[in-house]
């Protein structure tokens, strides 16, 4: 072969030497993409699992929320019924007092009534 021929190859393969060169270049940017994005997802992923373990307990929270809320209107009702019984007790004690306030007038009236004879 002639020597031109020759260096045309030679040219040919040290343009192709460049492209692969190129090549690999870009493909080490797309690796470490890659690589950036794996790391992103592991991350994603962590976060993930730290979500699911805490929704798991949204329905033990619901059940206690409630029961809370059940015994509330529970103790709700029983202090309305405490406070109908305390007022009905009242009114039962302010009467018997206002009895006891006239005999003690009458009483005092008589003793008066008594003394001026």
């Amino acid at each position: 072969m002639s020597d031109q021929v020759l260096s045309q190859i030679l040219n040919q393969l040290q343009q192709m030497d460049k492209r692969f060169d190129n090549i690999d270049g870009r493909l080490e940017k797309i690796e470490d993409r890659l690589d950036t994005m794996d790391s992103r997802l592991d991350t994603m992923d962590g976060r993930l699992d730290a979500i699911e373990e805490q929704t798991k307990k949204i329905p033990l929270l619901q059940h206690a929320v409630l029961e809370t809320l059940e015994v509330t209107k529970r103790l709700e009702v029983s202090q309305i019924t405490f406070e109908r019984k305390v007022s009905a007790e009242l009114n039962t004690h302010q009467h018997s007092i206002d009895i006891l306030n006239r005999r003690q007038l009458r009483m005092e009236a008589d003793i008066e009534a008594l003394k001026r004879r």
